[in-house]
């Protein structure tokens, strides 16, 4: 139940620290006249038991300790209570009476359910466990992907690939895992994909129908060999001619030689001074000094320069052909140029050796370049295979990509692995409890079905009401069965003896409707309109009102029935008087402005509940206190009696509506002066000298019955103390019990009543 409430920052109560109620019991008055802030109690006990949609965010600052929506299920009859079950509909809401077969049942259903609840909880923290994996499961994997993807990134650059699965990246590291299926072996670096990639895409491949000549490469090889060996000889002419010594001397032999070429175009004249000083013995001289020998030595070297230079002309040409379509890192014509400079300089060397025979010469050899001949050979090989195979090497680079992007991944993928495994794992133990906790479930359900099946139905709920409504003088409506819906019966309300299923309920009086409305709220207090549901909570009822005016025929019934809910389990043993007879009802708040009504619920000589507290609402400068917290009422009850009769009889009513109200009071305090006073059981004493003719001789008789026939047991229901008075004007009641009071105490009926007898 509800142990304590702060009422704070709503209507009138304060903002800051509101007004704690502590200590709260099962039965708990409240007092407080109207405006005073006791509507706002009830209200903010009924905002408790809604949805948190359908709450008033007005109680947001309001707090309570005790209330378990789980088990507690919160009744309020207030001003909305008739609005919700009648003007918005002409049905009433099934009800169901517990009586003591279903109290047997009932907590045969209570057990049933709990068990429900039990593996309910038990389900849903492993459907909530089950969620958070799955939750984790693809954060991680959402991780996953979005790393495996980035390694895409390392290849942006190769613009002119495409990999597959560009637009879906689960299906990217779908192809990953497939990867990784098999060990990874001959995995290439990035640098080395980077050198493929800019050979097979960005530079231009075609056949290359060209390469070195080697059979010029080996002529010009073969004639280096035999141009080494003549040049690296010293020829000389004949030494034993006059002239040579002159010559030799001279170091002129090349410039002889020369000259000598000229002889036998000039006849006897000097080719070299011009003057006729040749004769035929320096000729014979000349011709022996250059013998064959000599000039075949000469010759032979001539004719090799010849064809090394056509040779190496030929081979210049062959490279710089190859250079014009094909020059990969200048390669051909770096070749060319090394080519061209080893060819002039050796063809330097060679002409000197023939103007300079008598000297030792070399020549650099055509295989000092060879490397980069076998370069550009290899270069143009490697070339003509990549173009034939462009196709399968460009496949082959993708497929080492692919393989250099899941080597980067491999470690991310098992581990992910791994924890997916363990996931499986644990959501295949929890889906197997869910089964089992739903098989337990349905069983115990099947069982409750069964039991409900055995529950007394509503006529006993609607007979009662009926009941009430005949004893009680309304007898122009009863409540009748309109269908029933799921084994739950409807009710409206409808003119006796008509068959119009027309509604009534908006052309009743206001007591008429309010205490039809208490009739129901009583009947969901005792029974419920949703087993289903509600069956097993434990109710805690708060009643806001219920008499909106002093109508004695709805005020004595209500108060009763008010009764009948905080009845006490018992007398023996002593605990029991702090129990409810009704174990269905965990608490009771009762509100109300209305005096006499206050004073009649809570009459202390009721076997009602002995756990209750008292409490008195009052408002000061727009302000809402509460004080008494006491377990007697927070008034006099003697004065309270007197208040009601005084402010009765200051609005005295033209009918006799308040008939019974009065009466009730008169009689009350009738029976506790006479017993104060000492007349006790003997109060007959008080009409004795009444004279019996007068009409008012029978309600004096009346009310000295009533004391006598111990009056805090009438019933609403006992229709005989109704007859005698009911009918009778306001006023004589009040004629009456003046005359009574002139004869056993005028002065204190002068005193409590403020006024003075003549």
């Amino acid at each position: 139940m509800i142990t304590s409430i702060n009422i704070k920052n709503v209507a009138t109560f304060e903002p800051t620290n509101g007004v704690q109620i502590t200590d709260l019991k099962k039965v708990n008055f409240f007092f407080g006249f109207n405006g005073s802030g006791k509507s706002t109690i009830a209200k903010y006990l009924h905002n408790l038991s809604l949805v948190d949609s359908q709450r008033n965010l007005d109680f947001k600052d309001c707090t309570q300790n005790g209330y378990d929506d789980s088990i507690h299920q919160i009744l309020t009859f207030d001003e909305n209570f008739t609005e919700v079950n009648f003007n918005q509909s002409s049905l009433l809401k099934g009800v169901f009476s517990l009586n003591e077969k279903n109290d047997l049942i009932d907590g045969q259903i209570v057990a049933q359910e709990t068990i429900i609840n039990s593996y309910k909880d038990l389900k849903e923290k492993k459907e909530k466990l089950i969620e958070k994996i799955e939750q984790d499961k693809r954060q991680k994997q959402t991780t996953l992907l979005n790393n495996c993807w980035s390694q895409r990134d390392t290849f942006s650059t190769f613009t002119k690939i495409n990999l597959v699965h560009s637009g879906s990246r689960p299906n990217h590291l779908q192809k990953l895992k497939s990867i990784l299926q098999n060990p990874l072996v001959d995995v290439p670096t990035i640098d080395q994909l980077t050198e493929r990639y800019n050979s097979l895409y960005e530079k231009e491949i075609s056949e290359i129908t060209i390469t070195v000549d080697s059979k010029l490469y080996k002529e010009i090889r073969i004639i280096e060999r035999e141009l080494e060996s003549l040049l690296s000889e010293v020829i000389v002419g004949n030494e034993d001619v006059d002239i040579a010594a002159l010559i030799k001397k001279l170091d002129s032999r090349s410039w002889v030689e020369t000259g000598v070429k000229y002889l036998e175009q000039t006849n006897d004249v000097c080719p070299f001074c011009q003057q006729q000083t040749i004769t035929d013995n320096l000729k014979q001289q000349f011709n022996e000094l250059f013998d064959e020998t000599y000039k075949e030595k000469i010759g032979e070297i001539e004719r090799l320069f010849n064809l090394y230079k056509q040779k190496s002309n030929a081979l210049l040409s062959n490279i710089l052909n190859i250079q014009n379509i094909y020059n990969p890192d200048n390669l051909a014509s770096n070749t060319h140029i090394k080519l061209k400079e080893l060819f002039d300089n050796n063809s330097g060397i060679i002409a000197y050796k023939i103007k300079h025979s008598n000297e030792k010469k070399s020549i650099t050899s055509l295989n000092t370049i060879k490397s980069e001949l076998s370069e550009i050979i290899n270069s143009i090989k490697q070339n003509n295979t990549t173009f034939l195979e462009l196709g399968d090497s460009r496949n082959t680079l993708i497929s080492d990509i692919w393989l250099y992007i899941a080597q980067q991944c491999q470690s991310n993928i098992e581990t992910f692995a791994e924890k997916e495994i363990k996931y499986q794992r644990i959501i295949t133990l929890a889906n197997q409890l869910i089964v089992d906790y739903d098989s337990k479930n349905l069983i115990a359900k099947q069982t409750i079905e069964t039991l409900r099946s055995q529950t007394v139905n509503t006529k006993d709920a609607v007979d009662s009401i009926n009941l009430i409504l005949k004893s009680t003088g309304f007898e122009g409506f009863e409540v009748a069965e309109k269908d029933t819906v799921n084994n739950i019966s409807q009710y409206y309300l409808k003119r006796n003896g008509s068959t119009d299923e027309s509604p009534v309920f908006r052309s009743l009086s206001e007591g008429e409707k309010n205490f039809i409305s208490f009739l129901y709220f009583y009947q969901l207090c005792v029974g419920t309109d949703d087993i289903e549901n509600n069956s097993t909570k434990k109710k805690i009822i708060v009643i806001d009102d219920p008499v909106s005016s002093l109508d004695s025929q709805s005020l004595f019934v209500v108060s009763t029935l008010v009764h009948q809910l905080i009845l006490r389990k018992g007398n023996n043993p002593k605990a029991d008087k702090k129990l409810f007879k009704n174990t269905a009802i965990s608490q009771v708040f009762v509100l109300t402005h209305n005096l006499y009504f206050y004073k009649e619920v809570s009459f202390e000589k009721r076997s009602i509940c002995t756990d209750f507290w008292h409490y008195r609402i009052t408002k000061t400068n727009n302000i809402s206190t509460i004080s008494g917290g006491c377990n007697r009422t927070v008034f006099d009850d003697y004065s309270l009696l007197w208040q009601t009769l005084k402010e009765i009889n200051n609005n005295l009513p033209a009918d006799s509506s308040l008939n019974i109200v009065i009466a009730n009071t008169m009689r009350r305090v009738i029976e506790s002066f006479v017993n104060f006073i000492g007349l006790g059981k003997d109060s007959w004493g008080a009409v004795l000298n009444e004279n019996a003719e007068e009409p008012s001789y029978y309600i004096k008789c009346s009310f000295i019955s009533t004391i006598n026939d111990e009056s805090h047991k009438v019933t609403a229901l006992d229709s005989i103390y109704y007859q005698k008075i009911i009918n009778e004007q306001p006023q004589l009641l009040f004629d009456v019990f003046k005359e009574i009071f002139i004869s056993i105490g005028k002065e204190h009926y002068e005193l409590m009543m403020e006024e003075t007898i003549e």
